[in-house]
């Protein structure tokens, strides 16, 4: 068995285009277990998704939340937010990461001043190209969302 922790904390869009991710490592990772960590906010966008065995959230406070993380013991953590707080828990569980590129300058002024926003098909190639050392290759189902998961 393969233990992935996948992390992204927010927004509603970002951690839509995260599915291809979780589909990608479900299906072609021999005997995968994919679990995702978010804001408790966010967790109903994901409960519902096959491909994820267990969603982990935190609302705030992140020691309780550590230490759950901990006790599950992952292979490796994806972590598609690159931030100071997924830096934290990467310290903290010792586990071979995989990190998704920053965004350059430019493209962080355009989100931060509302002007622009990166288009959703280069945000879903950076999150695939964060595991691309364990996937063959990419299917065309673009992006899962919750409707299609409750039948």
């Amino acid at each position: 068995m393969v233990k992935f922790l996948v992390v992204r904390f927010s927004s509603t869009e970002d951690i839509l285009l995260t599915t291809p991710v979780v589909r990608h490592l479900k299906k072609q990772v021999d005997d995968a277990t994919v679990h995702y960590l978010t804001k408790k906010t966010f967790v109903p966008l994901l409960e519902a998704n096959p491909y994820i065995d267990k969603v982990h959230s935190f609302d705030g406070k992140m020691k309780p939340c550590l230490q759950e993380l901990k006790e599950e013991g992952f292979d490796y953590i994806i972590d598609l937010h690159n931030n100071t707080k997924s830096a934290r828990i990467k310290f903290s569980l010792k586990r071979m990461d995989f990190t998704v590129k920053n965004l350059s300058a430019l493209t962080w002024l355009y989100v931060k001043l509302g002007i622009n926003r990166p288009s959703e098909l280069r945000m879903v190639e950076k999150n695939m190209a964060t595991i691309s050392i364990f996937i063959s290759e990419t299917d065309e189902e673009g992006i899962d969302y919750p409707e299609a998961w409750s039948g």
